[in-house]
């Protein structure tokens, strides 16, 4: 289900991108070759299954809030795989972006994607004002100094053992856009604070569980299945989950984060509602790639 329910959403979520990206010059081209490429979608996806328990946003407000979401994930994925990050060749199945073009380019289009993230939120004619701000100040709170750029200079120094809290780094650098990508269609609703909150918790536990299986694929799987280097951390002798706890250990603790999950949302909400999230939920830590 969670894997037909995830092509849905990234159809979606593509067709929107190509109609953003129509211009004829060398950074839409970069920017398409990046964001056009196959993926899980699985950030999308968390936002289509959170919006189905708010009856007030319609489907083009999901897409606009999806694709925000994934612009942002992706621009994150280029600069991650640069030179001066961690200089990863392949992404997606494909070249990194600074391989297909330069580190130049590579970084304007970060940039690029990053901007459209937040226009696309601001363009949207199907999202209220006040959500709008909302949802680009908890974009930008989870991207940002304390957030997702946070986690990335940990993992840099962590690479120079000047930083080992391993949770903390797959919180901020991971988790917290995938919390984003749980909460945004619910922020701003006044009238459920207790749900959000909820949301909320649901969504920092799965990113952590979602990082965690990251770093288990990355020893266990097939580079040709993962679409990246299988070798990454190894080379960059990456502080990661399997390093500091073991491999079994790690599949523990993910598989115990999403169960946990999945039984505040059965506790929490209406099954049929959450039906979606729960699959993804499961899906997060039993994919392959």
């Amino acid at each position: 289900m969670s894997e037909s329910f995830l092509s849905e959403c990234k159809d979606k979520v593509f067709k929107k991108i190509d109609a953003l990206l129509q211009d004829k010059n060398k950074i839409t081209s970069a920017m398409r070759y990046s964001a056009l490429a196959e993926s899980k979608c699985i950030r999308a996806g968390l936002i289509f299954a959170s919006g189905n328990l708010n009856k007030n946003l319609s489907d083009k407000a999901l897409i606009d809030m999806a694709t925000s979401v994934e612009l942002m994930h992706t621009y994150s994925l280029i600069h991650d795989d640069l030179p001066s990050m961690d200089n990863d060749a392949m992404r997606r199945g494909q070249a990194s972006n600074h391989i297909q073009f330069n580190e130049a380019t590579a970084i304007l289009t970060g940039d690029a994607l990053q901007a459209l993230a937040y226009e696309t939120i601001v363009s949207s004619s199907e999202i209220d004002e006040y959500q709008k701000i909302a949802s680009i100040k908890a974009l930008t709170k989870a991207c940002g100094h304390n957030g997702m750029i946070l986690g990335q200079q940990y993992d840099l120094d962590a690479e120079n053992n000047e930083y080992n809290d391993i949770k903390n780094i797959h919180s901020l650098k991971t988790g917290k856009l995938i919390q984003v990508a749980v909460t945004m269609p619910h922020i701003g609703n006044q009238k459920q604070k207790i749900e959000y909150e909820i949301l909320k918790e649901v969504g920092e536990s799965l990113g952590l569980a979602f990082q965690i299986m990251d770093d288990v694929l990355e020893v266990s799987s097939d580079t040709n299945i993962l679409g990246k280097s299988n070798q990454s951390d190894i080379v960059n002798q990456k502080l990661t989950y399997i390093s500091v706890f073991g491999e079994q250990s790690s599949i523990d603790e993910a598989n115990a984060l999403s169960e946990a999950c999945i039984a505040k949302l059965e506790d929490s909400f209406n099954r049929i509602d959450v039906k979606d999230l729960i699959d993804l939920a499961k899906f997060m830590v039993s994919r392959k790639n």
